[in-house]
């Protein structure tokens, strides 16, 4: 029996010590794989001469410190499964030191110097089941570390040096079923990083500093609405007093709270003696917290009493950050004083003092809220502002009206005498202009000689000694001074050298009471050409060519004694033509010497 056991031994060792077995190591068949042992051996590198055929390479306790790229492909071990490199001291792996191994399925890297996560590693051994990382200085975990091994089952982080894991780091493995992270320096650990890890059966979360509050809330939770075994309950090593060395398993899920925060808020409020006075208080709190108001020590509750004619009414809103309002209703001046404001959990409490300052009732606007106030002051503002742009376009439609809206400048206006009484008709479109003229303001009526000194331009008024309308010319008879002076109480005006009326006007026939003229061809007797030297001179300024002349297509409507003649407008006010023609179209209809006439340069024709 014996001799059998030992040819079959024989038998099984034989492929291995064929000259394929490096002499530090041992190989052996183990668990149906065939085994090369070469640990404690003080290797540096992988030995050579290994069998290819190998399926478990067990290198543990060497000085390896690196493995370089493409290591095992060198020693043509490409059907490698589990490979086992614990207590090397290697501190580096190169990105592609695992090249080849496509059937590695088991990997122990524990108890090394590494200090990260050799994630790049990893994406030439995509069917990587069983990881261990446990017992390296690993300190964080970064986002999607093992994305590029997604049928990862076990992973094994313990005992390293780990303070944050990133929210994402277990992202890409949700096959994971065993989960390894005690003997780190956790103090937290997100939801976000392990709610993805639907399949997990066991998590070891002991020997980490937890700071038992709100923060670790989430992961209670988690692992209780999973039903997610750990072996040994993790101890809380901060947080509130009462929760300090107490375990998970003893803690309910409201025991995991953040102390309320008061949130800032407005501490003072004013109110007027009759109205209502509203307080608000905000916290944040995890769980909810629960408010409560007191004044002098005394609760307030919801629809109370607070006086015989005042009562207490409290709303709230929000979870996390909520939201409590106390309404007083009827305050007066006495209840000028603290109101309290308390929120409360299991992990805690915190208040704030809010000071109610009650005035009277001031008439008028002092009356009115700041808001108010300012309300009012904008809405004056903006009807000012309404008020001056109106005016504003007012102003700029007055001005866009024309000074005469019947007589503009280029127009000639016809003058029609009825015994001696003149019409103006309506104007006629001229589009010659004339030049300027030395005249008076046809307007204004010249003053009178014995009120102030005429300049030349205009004329001077009679004597009033005449007994004659001192406002009408006198010509019942002429000056029989040759030089023109003026005789006193003679009624007669004085001529001027540069007088508008030319001179030759006043030389009349008294055996036939018929004035005479320069001109021989009368204007009014429609004929062309001729006139006198001040006629002429009135045509070169650039007057229309029947500028003082009679309109023959009037003559038919008008009446037997009615006579037409034009006048220039310039600028809107008439400007006469020639007085020799004025006085011919109005000796001819007048009932007396002066009817007709005005002194100066005047137009009331």
């Amino acid at each position: 029996m014996v001799l059998v056991v030992g040819l079959v031994t024989l038998l099984v060792l034989t492929p291995c010590l064929g000259g394929n077995c490096p002499s530090p190591c041992t190989c052996k068949w183990k668990g149906g794989k065939q085994t090369v042992e070469c640990t404690e051996r003080g290797l540096i590198t992988i030995p050579e001469s290994v069998d290819p055929e190998t399926q478990v390479l067990d290198l543990s306790g060497n000085n390896l410190q690196i493995l370089p790229r493409e290591t095992f492909v060198r020693s043509g071990l490409l059907n490698l499964q589990r490979v086992f490199l614990r207590r090397c001291r290697i501190g580096q792996i190169d990105d592609l030191a695992f090249r080849g191994l496509t059937n590695l399925i088991e990997l122990d890297l524990s108890h090394n110097l590494l200090t990260a996560v050799p994630s790049g590693t990893f994406r030439d051994v995509p069917f990587l089941r069983d990881l261990v990382l446990a017992y390296n200085p690993i300190q964080k975990i970064d986002s999607q570390a093992f994305k590029t091994i997604p049928g990862l089952i076990k992973l094994d982080l313990s005992n390293c040096e780990i303070q944050v894991i990133a929210s994402k780091a277990f992202e890409g493995i949700e096959m994971l079923e065993s989960l390894k992270l005690n003997g780190n320096r956790l103090s937290e650990l997100r939801l976000r990083t392990v709610e993805t890890l639907n399949r997990l059966h066991g998590i070891e979360m002991h020997d980490n500093p937890w700071h038992c509050d709100c923060r670790l809330r989430a992961v209670k939770e988690w692992l209780v609405n999973n039903n997610i075994p750990y072996p040994i309950s993790p101890i809380c090593s901060g947080g509130p007093e009462r929760l300090i060395d107490k375990t998970f398993t003893e803690l309910h899920i409201d025991d995991f709270a953040c102390k309320p925060e008061i949130l800032p808020v407005n501490r003072y409020i004013e109110a007027t003696s009759g109205s209502n006075a509203t307080i608000l208080c905000r916290a944040n709190a995890i769980p909810v917290a629960n408010i409560n108001w007191y004044w002098n020590g005394r609760p307030l509750l919801n629809n109370s009493a607070f006086s015989s004619h005042q009562r207490i009414h409290v709303f709230e809103e929000g979870k996390q950050e909520k939201r409590s309002v106390l309404v007083l209703t009827n305050v007066q001046e006495i209840n000028s004083s603290e109101f309290y404001c308390v929120a409360e959990n299991r992990a805690g409490n915190a208040e704030a003092n809010f000071t109610l300052h009650v005035s009277m009732r001031a008439a008028g606007i002092t009356t009115l809220g700041s808001g108010q106030i300012a309300g009012l002051s904008v809405a004056l503002i903006i009807l000012i502002i309404f008020i001056l742009l109106v005016i504003f376009v007012l102003l700029v439609r007055l001005r866009r009206i024309p000074f005469s809206e019947s007589k503009t400048s280029g127009q000639i206006e016809v003058v029609t005498v009825v015994n001696g009484t003149s019409k103006v008709e309506e104007p006629s479109h001229e589009h010659t202009k004339p030049t300027e003229l030395n005249f008076c303001n046809p307007v204004q009526k010249p003053p009178r000689l014995s009120d102030s000194t005429i300049p030349a331009s205009c004329f001077v008024s009679p004597s009033s000694a005449s007994g004659n309308n001192p406002d009408l010319i006198n010509d019942t008879k002429p000056s029989e001074d040759p030089e023109g002076l003026e005789r006193p109480a003679s009624g007669e005006y004085s001529r001027n050298a540069d007088s508008l009326y030319p001179s030759g006007l006043w030389e009349t026939d008294y055996s036939r009471q018929v004035n005479f003229y320069d001109d021989k061809t009368p204007i009014m007797d429609g004929m062309s050409g001729g006139g006198s030297l001040e006629e002429l001179a009135f045509r070169a300024q650039g007057y229309p060519a029947d500028y003082g002349l009679p309109i023959a297509d009037k003559q038919q409507t008008l009446p037997t004694n009615a006579k037409t003649l034009r006048v220039w407008q310039k600028g809107g006010v008439p400007v006469l033509p020639p007085v020799t023609a004025l006085k011919r179209a109005l000796t001819h209809s007048r009932n007396s010497p002066d009817e007709g006439y005005q002194e100066g340069c005047g137009t009331d024709v």
